[in-house]
């Protein structure tokens, strides 16, 4: 079993007194909390695990986007691309 590390977070006052609050109401620690979303974030690798690669996880979700629209003309234009 891997020792964990720490971390130090700045985080608005607010913002860490409702994720206390949260954590409590769901009987964990404000670390296990930060953790877990971290895990989520991540692919939700756990140790020996590879994880989910890139193209399962988003394969069929992301679309090319059309010449037509204003995003593509942007950045066409930003990067000299035409």
């Amino acid at each position: 079993m891997r020792m964990k590390s720490r971390l130090t977070l700045t985080i608005d006052p607010q913002v860490m007194h409702r994720a206390k609050l949260y954590a409590r109401s769901r009987n964990q620690s404000l670390s296990s909390l930060v953790e877990g979303l971290l895990k989520d974030v991540e692919g939700g690798e756990e140790e020996g695990d590879s994880g989910v690669s890139f193209s399962k996880r988003w394969g069929g979700k992301l679309e090319v986007a059309s010449r037509d629209e204003e995003r593509f003309q942007y950045l066409s234009k930003k990067y000299d691309l035409e």
